[in-house]
């Protein structure tokens, strides 16, 4: 008997993630989502190496704070790249500027690619391969490494072009990680780890 679909697997993961965005919210007087911001950061920043580039996405309201984690890296001498989703689901990438990317921060989506006046700064589909660092959104993320994202398949498509030594991060709630096997099709991309926003650092593979 086969289990639940992504359909339904995906249903059940935003329902919950919307519950522990509102708890998290709510934590110690509204102190809970930079708290989970800088443990974020702290753990993240362990394991980047000197003057490293690094893919980070810019977190949605309900997705694990991604704002300090972007300042702190730039703050160290790393290099910053994130996504800007177009319109085939396609992920194009910008360098990160200090002081734009706040914690309820969104992924900026486009009709078409940039055109020429708008190219200064934009990296290309394929910048992941000059990335040493990768950190994904993820609805949650298996014992094996499999993640299941929002269905579009942007990252799956963008982490084939990663250096294969590059570590793929995802970023979880504290309590999101899955206790079952997800289904793993074909084109699925495994993460290497994830850390959640107590600061805790699961790895993986």
């Amino acid at each position: 008997m086969s289990g639940p679909s992504k359909r339904d697997l995906r249903h059940a993961a935003r329902a919950r993630r919307a519950r522990l965005a509102v708890e998290l919210r709510g934590r110690d007087g509204g102190a809970g989502v930079a708290e989970a911001a800088e443990a974020i950061a702290e753990t993240v920043l362990r394991f980047v190496p000197d003057g490293g580039r690094v893919a980070v996405y810019e977190s949605l309201p309900d997705e694990p704070p991604t704002g300090r984690l972007v300042e702190r890296l730039l703050e160290s001498g790393h290099e910053v790249i994130v996504p800007v989703v177009l319109d085939d689901f396609s992920l194009e990438w910008r360098y990160a500027v200090r002081g734009t990317v706040g914690d309820q921060g969104t992924v900026t989506r486009r009709q078409g690619p940039p055109d020429a006046s708008e190219r200064s700064g934009w990296l290309g589909v394929d910048a992941l391969a000059g990335c040493d660092l990768v950190v994904t959104p993820g609805l949650t993320v298996d014992r094996h490494g499999t993640r299941l994202g929002q269905g579009g398949g942007c990252y799956d498509r963008a982490l084939a072009h990663r250096d294969p030594a590059a570590p793929v991060v995802t970023l979880l709630h504290e309590g999101e990680a899955s206790e079952l096997d997800l289904p793993l099709d074909e084109h699925d991309q495994p993460v290497d780890a994830y850390v959640t926003t107590t600061g805790r650092l699961v790895r993986l593979r």
